[in-house]
């Protein structure tokens, strides 16, 4: 593809490291609360890449991963490339765009899984305090009355509930997935490669708003910002913020990459998210992106230039991405980050 075609693909918009970026065209809107509820310290470099991944980003999108993913959708008959663009949820070439399943089918989800994790880790607990419960009692009451006074009671009120969570939503998730699996009512974020452009919708448990834009505005015009707290044991917590330079604009972007006490992780986090943007750079290798390398002129031009191979992850075996993630995790831990 030609530069010109390459240009007219990105609009005027679109992120570029190597342009100056404007100044903002309004003066500075943001309250004294704001600045000290969504900022801390100086906004992270826009600068040098250093092409690295959060190590729990690249276990998740493992070359398994996509192996099994092609083979579920080969299995129900969809073809990604073409329903995608009907996904309220998207991670690809042009953007991505973060939604989630409605109230309802998280409170599905959290009766099944809450009801077998408590389960699991309460029962072997709970035969223990009735075997010892029994061992004390046993000269004094028979094991008639100590099961329905001790035993009955437990299994009735505590665990019979825990089994019923735990094996009605299974069922309802098997055989009626559509009933757990609610489509969403719309997005909640967007970065879109192409138009340089951040996107915060509104409410999505609003239904006459949702889907609409809230806030909107290039990604030059935003700033990152690494976000640090302390939980009740000291810990120190850290995660990802996008604040816009002059509007009470916050977008945290813990989705992808949840909060974590190593910094390293939140700053190779950053170094995504810009590349990801920088049209003047190829796509993050990552496995996730390995079917939409083609269809970004930036990235097909880089991996031609490169002879890189297609399906460089599709085809890597288990053992050499281990290798190849244990080498990036290394990479990532001495990292200095231009400190």
């Amino acid at each position: 593809m030609t530069e010109t075609a390459t240009q007219a693909h990105y609009t005027d918009t679109a992120y570029r490291s190597n342009r100056k970026a404007p100044e903002p065209a309004e003066d500075n809107r943001q309250g004294a609360v704001f600045r000290k509820s969504w900022t801390m310290g100086s906004p992270l470099t826009k600068g040098r890449l250093y092409g690295l991944v959060p190590p729990s980003l690249l276990a998740l999108w493992s070359p398994s991963w996509l192996r099994d993913d092609k083979r579920l959708k080969e299995e129900n008959g969809v073809d990604e490339l073409v329903e995608r663009h009907t996904y309220f949820g998207r991670l690809d070439e042009e953007c991505i765009r973060y939604a989630t399943l409605p109230k309802s089918s998280w409170a599905l989800l959290w009766m099944q899984h809450g009801g077998r994790i408590c389960f699991i880790w309460l029962f072997p607990i709970a035969l223990l305090v009735l075997a010892y419960g029994w061992w004390i009692e046993h000269e004094t009451t028979t094991f008639s009355v100590y099961f329905h006074e001790g035993i009955l009671p437990l299994f009735l009120y505590m665990f019979l509930p825990m089994l019923l969570c735990w094996g009605v939503g299974r069922f309802l998730e098997k055989k009626f997935p559509h009933i757990v699996y609610r489509s969403p009512k719309g997005p909640l974020w967007e970065l879109n490669r192409r138009t340089g452009l951040v996107t915060l919708f509104d409410d999505i448990t609003k239904d006459e708003t949702a889907g609409q834009v809230k806030a909107q505005a290039p990604f030059h015009d935003w700033e990152g910002y690494l976000m640090s707290l302390p939980d009740h044991q000291g810990n120190i917590w850290h995660r990802l913020m996008l604040v816009h330079k002059t509007r009470e604009w916050a977008l945290p972007l813990n989705q992808l990459l949840a909060a974590t006490t190593n910094k390293q992780d939140v700053l190779a986090y950053w170094d995504l998210i810009r590349q990801y943007m920088d049209v003047t750079k190829p796509l993050p290798d990552v496995p996730v992106f390995e079917a939409y390398r083609s269809l970004d002129p930036t990235t097909r031009a880089y991996d031609t230039k490169k002879g890189r191979d297609p399906r460089y992850w599709f085809d890597m075996d288990d053992e050499t991405f281990e290798a190849v993630r244990r080498e990036n995790e290394a990479k990532v831990r001495s990292s200095n980050w231009g400190e």
